[in-house]
């Protein structure tokens, strides 16, 4: 019984890993604003259309807000965690 319940506890621990890396990546707010830097530059040399450049601006900007939310929600959690 204690073989199985290792290897549970094992793969329970290669879940929460993936979990933890795929949330830093959905998060990454550097990534996030590097995207919107190169955009700008796409934008100022020409090989992006305004149109284009509003899009892809406005979804990045969606982006960054949902860190930003996600990241103040989280740190209620935590600061709810430490008292």
């Amino acid at each position: 019984m204690g073989l199985l319940s290792a290897g549970v506890r094992s793969l329970l621990w290669v879940f929460e890993e993936i979990a933890d890396r795929v949330e830093h990546e959905r998060f990454d707010e550097d990534a996030v604003k590097a995207e919107l830097t190169d955009l700008y530059m796409k934008l100022e040399s020409g090989a992006l259309s305004e149109d284009q450049f509003e899009r892809h601006e406005a979804e990045l900007v969606q982006r960054l807000q949902e860190i930003e939310q996600h990241n103040r929600h989280k740190q209620q959690r935590n600061g709810r965690g430490a008292r």
